[in-house]
C-alpha cells in the first residue's frame, strides 16, 4: 500500500492524496543523499500520474505501470549523467561532470509535444544538482512555463540548485530510514539475519544503497579491504602511509575525486565507532563486523585524540572540496594520524 516502497511513507501519502484530491504540481524537486530511494519514487510518480486504475495509486502491474517501469514508455523520458554519456568513451564519460545546456535543449523540445498516449508527460530528470550554469537557465525558463500536460520530476542529491529553480518546485527531502527497518527489508528478500544487519549498518539508512549492494557482492569485498588498508596505515610506518597519500593524490588529480572523498568518509566513519564505542554507545557503530577492533582502538586512543583525528579527515575533504592541493591535504592527514 506504499507504491510498492520501503519507508519514506509521507512522502508517498503527501503525492497519493494530492493526485486524488486533484492538488498536485506541475514540478517536483525529490532531494536526499544518494542510494536512498529518490529514483524508485520518481518512477513511482510517474506511474502514479498515468496507471490504468484509480489516480494516485499506481497498481504496478498494468500495461502503463510496466512499461514505465522498464523505461519504455513513449511520454515518460528519463535523462540525466548516464543519458549524457551515452556514446561516449569510457574515459569521456568519466570526465562528465556537469549536466549541460544539450541535455535540457532535448528535455525542452520533448515536454513541447503532447501527450502520445498517457493522460500526463513526464520527465524525469536526474543529477539535476549538477545542472551548469547555462542548463540551470535553460531549465528555470522551462519550470516558469511548464506545458499544462507536463509533469517535470527533478532528482538531485541536495537541494544545491539556483534558489528560483527550488522555488518553483514541490520540495520532498527524503531523510534516511532507521536501521531496523532496512534490516527488515533486507530479510523480507531472503538476506541471513547477519548480514542483512551488516548491509542495514552500513546502509546509513540508505535503502536503495543496500538493496544495490546484494548484487555487488565484490563492493563488499572491496569496502573490507579498504578498512583493512585504512587500519593498515595505524600499524605501519610513514613510508607506507606517503605512498597511500600519493595513490589517492594520484587517483584525485585523474577525476576520481569521488573515490578518495569515499575512502575519507570510510576513513572518518571508522573513528566516529571509535568514539561511539569508547562512550559506550555501541548500538550505533557502522563497522559492526569490526567490533573487536574498534574495542582494542578505543583503548588504545583517548577520545580527544580519536576525536582530532576524525574532526581532521572532515578538514581535509573540505580542503580538496576549496581546491586544496591533494598531494599536500592528504600526506598532511596522514602525519597526523594517531
Amino acid at each position: 500500500m506504499n507504491w510498492g516502497i520501503t519507508g519514506h511513507t509521507w512522502a508517498v501519502s503527501q503525492l497519493q492524496h494530492s493526485l486524488q484530491v486533484g492538488t498536485d504540481a506541475q514540478a517536483y524537486l525529490i532531494s536526499g543523499v544518494a542510494g536512498i530511494g529518490k529514483a524508485l519514487l520518481a518512477l513511482r510518480l510517474a506511474q502514479a500520474l498515468n496507471c490504468e486504475g484509480s489516480p494516485g495509486e499506481p497498481c504496478l502491474t498494468c500495461r502503463d505501470c510496466k512499461r514505465i517501469e522498464r523505461g519504455s514508455h513513449p511520454d515518460v523520458r528519463i535523462a540525466g549523467m548516464t543519458s549524457q554519456a551515452v556514446g561516449l568513451k569510457p574515459d569521456e564519460a568519466a570526465r562528465q561532470k556537469e549536466l549541460k545546456i544539450a541535455t535540457v535543449r532535448a528535455w525542452q523540445h520533448d515536454i513541447a509535444l503532447r501527450p502520445y498516449e498517457a493522460r500526463r508527460r513526464v520527465f524525469i530528470l536526474h543529477d539535476a544538482e549538477r545542472l551548469n550554469e547555462e542548463a540551470s537557465n535553460a531549465m528555470l525558463k522551462t519550470l516558469e512555463e511548464p506545458p499544462s500536460y507536463a509533469t517535470l520530476i527533478l532528482v538531485a542529491n541536495s537541494t544545491d540548485l539556483l534558489p528560483t529553480i527550488v522555488s518553483r518546485c514541490r520540495v520532498l527531502r527524503l531523510r534516511p530510514l532507521p536501521r531496523r527497518q532496512v534490516q527488515a527489508a533486507l530479510v523480507a528478500r531472503e538476506v541471513v539475519e547477519a548480514e542483512a544487519a551488516m548491509l542495514a549498518a552500513w546502509s546509513g539508512g540508505r535503502i536503495g544503497w543496500a538493496f544495490g549492494m546484494l548484487d555487488r557482492p565484490d563492493e563488499i569485498a572491496r569496502r573490507d579491504e579498504q578498512i583493512a588498508a585504512l587500519l593498515a596505515l595505524h600499524q605501519g610506518e610513514s613510508g607506507a602511509g606517503m605512498r597511500w597519500a600519493e595513490q589517492r593524490a594520484k587517483e584525485y588529480r585523474g577525476g576520481e575525486q569521488e573515490l578518495v572523498f569515499a575512502w575519507l568518509e570510510l576513513w572518518q566513519g571508522w573513528w566516529r565507532d571509535v568514539l561511539l564505542t569508547a562512550a559506550g554507545c555501541p548500538e550505533g557503530v557502522v563497522n559492526i563486523d569490526r567490533r573487536r577492533e574498534l574495542e582494542q582502538s578505543a583503548a588504545q586512543h583517548p577520545l580527544p585524540n580519536a576525536f582530532s583525528f576524525a574532526t581532521r579527515i572532515g578538514q581535509a575533504a573540505q580542503q580538496l572540496r576549496e581546491n586544496g592541493n591533494p598531494q599536500l591535504v592528504l600526506e598532511s592527514l596522514v602525519l597526523h594520524r594517531p
